[in-house]
């Protein structure tokens, strides 16, 4: 047996609570999104912008991927030679109040 006393103490900080879904839209738009809904509650975002498309990923966002269509880059072409959009679904991204109603 070891005669170290165990700590009862420790830190804990409270997660921030989540944005409010306007507000989360309104940046994305700013930053050049393109936010959509669809039907059961589902909203997506087209974006050019990879640095639009990592900060969404990072948030909680969800790559949309078809197979043979999506890259190693991420995204896609949107055509033959064209340029790089990425599909994210939004709704994962935890936030406060109904993403979808506010995309309305």
């Amino acid at each position: 047996m070891s005669n170290v006393a165990a700590s009862t103490s420790f830190s804990f900080r409270a997660p921030e609570p989540p944005r409010p879904a306007a507000e989360l839209l309104a940046e994305i738009r700013e930053r050049g999104g393109r936010v959509y809904r669809m039907r059961a509650s589902r909203v997506f975002c087209l974006t050019g912008n990879p640095e639009v498309a990592a900060w969404l990923l990072d948030l909680g966002a969800r790559g949309y991927s078809t197979a043979g269509l999506t890259s190693s880059e991420g995204g896609y072409l949107r055509a033959r030679g064209g340029t790089r959009e990425w599909d994210l679904y939004i709704d994962t991204i935890p936030v406060e109040g109904d993403l979808w109603e506010a995309c309305g």
